[in-house]
This record gives C-alpha cells, sequence and structure tokens, in this order.
C-alpha cells in the first residue's frame, strides 16, 4: 500500500503515524500536509517538517489545557507526540537532536496520559541493578469504579519502538476491552537505550521474567490469564519468552519472525555478497548497497545504535543470535501468528518454519491486500488486527464472551 511517497519507507513511516488516528494519535489532514512538504528520501527534511507539525500540535495542547479544555488538550497531546515520534524515525542514532526530539515525544505523551479518563500509572519495573520503564492501564470495573482481578496483556515493542506508540497499537483497544495491560521498554528501546544505556539483547525471556515478576506484586491481576504480545521484532521476542516462561498462558507474534538473519537476507539478497567481503571492505559496499533504498540505509544505522555497535556489518552476528530454530518447539501455550500479505521486513518462510517447529495449539492469520491491512503489523487498519487478536484472546481465556 502506497501512501502519498513512492519511496516505500517514507510511505510505510507515513502509514504507520496516519493509522494512530483511531486512538487519537494522529489525523490525516495533518499527516497529509506534513507530507506535502518533505522532500521525499531525505531524512533531514522527513525530521525538519515533522517538527514543525509536533511544535504546532503541541502548543495547540498547551493552549487547550491552559483554558482547561481537557479532551482537546489530551487529543493533541498524543498527536503532538505521535508527530515528533515519526519525525525521529530516520535521524542517525548519534545525531545530538535525538535525546531533545524524544524527551518532547514523551512529555507529549504523558502530559496526555495525566488527562486520561481510564486508569493510568507510570511504573518501574526491577531489572538487575536498574530498571526497565514502563505504563500499567487498568481496566476499571464501572460499577466499583476500582481495579479487580482481570487477565492482563503484556505488550511488547520491537527494533524501533517506543513505550508511548505501544499505547496506540495494542493498550488502548486492550483497556475497552476489559484487559488491564502493562507495556513495558526492553533493553535497546525508548529510555533504556537512550538514558540507561541498556543495548538491545537477543534473550528476551530476561526482561519479560523481569516484568512477570512484577506483575507477581499486583492484587488486580489474574496470574491464570497472562498474554504476551510482541510486536514487529517483538514478534520474535514473544515467542521466545514464551519458550522459557510458563507463567505466560497465551502469546502472540505481531506479524513473525523466526530467524531475523534469514528474513532479512531473503528480503535483501544484494547483502549476501556483502558478508562474503573481508571485514575491512564491508563498510564500504554495505554503503554501496543502500544507495536509493530508504528502507536498508536505516535498518543498518538503527542496528548499529540499537546494538551498541562500533561497525555496521556487526548487526548480520547480532542478526544471527535472534533466531528461534530448536527454540519454537518449547513453547506451551496457545499462540496466535499473524503476518501481512506484502510484509517488506518478513519473508514467508518464516511462517511456514515457525509452523513446522511449533506443537503447541497454534492459530494463524494472513492479513491481505483487499483488507487493507498487507503491511508489517498491519499499519493502515489496526482495527482490524485488534479484532482477530482480542477475539481470539477472549476465546483462549473465556473472557468478554456474550452470554446469548
Amino acid at each position: 500500500m502506497k501512501l502519498y511517497f513512492e519511496d516505500q519507507a517514507f510511505s510505510f513511516e507515513l502509514l504507520r503515524a496516519v493509522t494512530y488516528a483511531g486512538y487519537q494519535g494522529a489525523e490525516i489532514g495533518e499527516c497529509l500536509a506534513t507530507a506535502a512538504r518533505i522532500e521525499e528520501g531525505n531524512f533531514e527534511s522527513w525530521f525538519l517538517e515533522w517538527a514543525k507539525t509536533a511544535d504546532r500540535t503541541y502548543q495547540t495542547a498547551l493552549n487547550c489545557l491552559q483554558k482547561q479544555h481537557r479532551v482537546s488538550a489530551r487529543e493533541a497531546f498524543l498527536r503532538a507526540h505521535n508527530y515528533y515520534r515519526t519525525g525521529e524515525f530516520f535521524l542517525d542514532g548519534t545525531d545530538e537532536r535525538r535525546m531533545n526530539n524524544f524527551e518532547q515525544s514523551v512529555q507529549a505523551f504523558e502530559k496526555g496520559m495525566d488527562l486520561l479518563d481510564s486508569h493510568y500509572e507510570m511504573v518501574s519495573i526491577p531489572y538487575g541493578d536498574t530498571y526497565l520503564k514502563g505504563y500499567f492501564y487498568g481496566a476499571v470495573d464501572d460499577s466499583k469504579n476500582a481495579l479487580t482481578k482481570r487477565p492482563v496483556l503484556v505488550f511488547i515493542g520491537g527494533y524501533d519502538s517506543t513505550l508511548q506508540e505501544l499505547y496506540f497499537c495494542g493498550a488502548a483497544a486492550a483497556i475497552k476491552r476489559g484487559y488491564h495491560c502493562l507495556v513495558f521498554e526492553m533493553p535497546g528501546q525508548g529510555e533504556a537505550l537512550r538514558k540507561q544505556h541498556l543495548v538491545m539483547r537477543h534473550d528476551a525471556e530476561v526482561p519479560v521474567k523481569a516484568a512477570l515478576d512484577y506483575l507477581e506484586t499486583r492484587q488486580e491481576i489474574d496470574h491464570e490469564r497472562i498474554a504476551l504480545l510482541g510486536m514487529s521484532l517483538g514478534g520474535y521476542f514473544a515467542p521466545r519468552a514464551a519458550a522459557f516462561e510458563e507463567r505466560i498462558k497465551a502469546c502472540i507474534a505481531f506479524n513473525v519472525f523466526y530467524d531475523t538473519f534469514d528474513s532479512t537476507m531473503n528480503q535483501n539478497p544484494q547483502l549476501a555478497q556483502v558478508l562474503q567481503l573481508p571485514e575491512e571492505e564491508r563498510e564500504q559496499m554495505l554503503a554501496f548497497a543502500e544507495q536509493n533504498n530508504s528502507n536498508l540505509r536505516w535498518m543498518l544505522n538503527n542496528g548499529k545504535w540499537v546494538f551498541g555497535l562500533k561497525h555496521r556489518y556487526e548487526l548480520f552476528e547480532e542478526m544471527k543470535k535472534a533466531s528461534l530454530k530448536g527454540i519454537a518447539g518449547q513453547i506451551k501455550c496457545p499462540i496466535l501468528l499473524t503476518m501481512g500479505e506484502t510484509d517488506h521486513f518478513v519473508s514467508t518462510d518464516q511462517l511456514h518454519a515457525l509452523l513446522e517447529e511449533i506443537e503447541a495449539p497454534k492459530t494463524v492469520r494472513i492479513f491481505t491486500i483487499e483488507e487493507g491491512a498487507e503491511e508489517h503489523c498491519q499499519e493502515g487498519n489496526h482495527a482490524l488486527f485488534h479484532q482477530v487478536m482480542f477475539d481470539w484472546l477472549d476465546e483462549v481465556f473465556e473472557h468478554n464472551l456474550m452470554k446469548v
């Protein structure tokens, strides 16, 4: 699905921004007006124009807040947050503007959350000698206006996700359906990367265990109905964690990854030649391979940053570690595997390989062009993904089912 831009990466990231309109994270007119000012394929132009839109929207939110227009302020804060996040996307990890932009994005989001009508709280999950930042969204019992024991959705992101973004992608839909929801940063994401310098790790079961240990301290959690949802590269992290954690009673791969190295090579066959070269020549050839390919350029630069690498070519060794080969068979809980028909990050062999290895009860849903949900992580039609995922989870947990 192309939206405004011919450049695949620019089109997809614009579609991603627009998709969050479902929970007041965007307005299509603001997004398209911004896109009209951007020079296609120019990362700097992308950042500058989104920053202008974000700043203007944030000022609108402040004006509304000053005049005590609660709903208007909340919605403008949430849109501003998303526009700041979108603008940062293509910046190099070492760009000094990145931290300031990130802090503006988080501030806008949290100001919006402070005006939320439902239960929201910021949490710190003990993790080694530090912590992982998270948000807990509670499904309030209308009759008591209090948190009661309910199933919980634990939601994690992927290669470039932010904690705040997960509200639009799943948390808001969860609390509407009577699920508590815990979202938290994995190492290599958000504040964990930018402030605590925690780099991404392939053994996702370690930070997920920390989150599950934290949930043990909360009285409102039904511990027999804990689900783990992983988005994008989280579609590797979540099944990996489920293979090692029996406290996870249902797992959802929000776009599958079986072996990240294999999938990347399948989607970018030109890289095979690069990896055959001596190390001292690889960086130069990567620069050649990424010409006129915004996706590849972003993927390499982002990987170097989130994994804390010295050279971009080292990313491929990290990818080789991120594999479910010989691990997926250990999953015991029911699992939902989803994929977009034209996913540009994930090759179709990933789904087939997972299906062969997983012995636990499994359900597959491939989203199609006809449904407008064919892109990576169903950008363009999150409502359909939410319907499919939560209907499946309701049935697995026997939750929220109508009595006819």
